[in-house]
């Protein structure tokens, strides 16, 4: 016996689907890592600035809704919403339709927050985008949309 070991053959496991893959992950990760930098100055973590993302798109979102959205622990929102309630950007009422429930509303004190928000979004896509063109830009997000639709679909298949 030579005492040397062989490992398993992985010279074709990842393909170039996975390699996609991989690197919208990766993108994902350092986007928001970059982000995190830029908004620790206003005051906000992660999963706080996220949790305000996630309302200023669709203000109708209840802390559950926000925890699903975001793919989170209820109790690590709900940490994150208490931290944005005592700092005045967001009121928390149980709802009335669903007392188990807690409705959340943005304060007009988001407002003031809203143009470091965007100077640390834009600062952030010009990095994340330099070196593409606009007709490449719409084309990724129009490829972008399609896979998101059909990742909507992934877990109903399953």
């Amino acid at each position: 016996m030579t005492g040397k070991m062989t490992g398993p053959d992985l010279q074709n496991v990842v393909n170039d689907n996975d390699r996609a893959i991989f690197l919208m992950d990766e993108i994902s990760r350092a986007a928001r890592r970059a982000f995190d930098e830029r908004t620790q100055p206003i005051g906000l973590h992660r999963t706080q600035w996220r949790v305000l993302a996630q309302l200023i798109k669709d203000p109708s979102l209840n802390q559950s809704d926000v925890a699903r959205q975001l793919e989170l622990e209820s109790a690590t929102v709900g940490l994150a919403v208490s931290a944005l309630c005592n700092q005045g950007y967001i009121i928390r009422r149980r709802d009335l339709s669903d007392g188990r429930a807690w409705q959340l509303e943005l304060t007009k004190k988001v407002e003031d927050i809203l143009p470091e928000l965007r100077r640390a979004a834009d600062a952030t896509h010009e990095k994340l985008w330099a070196g593409v063109s606009p007709a490449q830009k719409r084309s990724l997000t129009d490829v972008l949309a399609i896979m998101s639709a059909n990742a909507r679909g992934l877990l109903s298949d399953a």
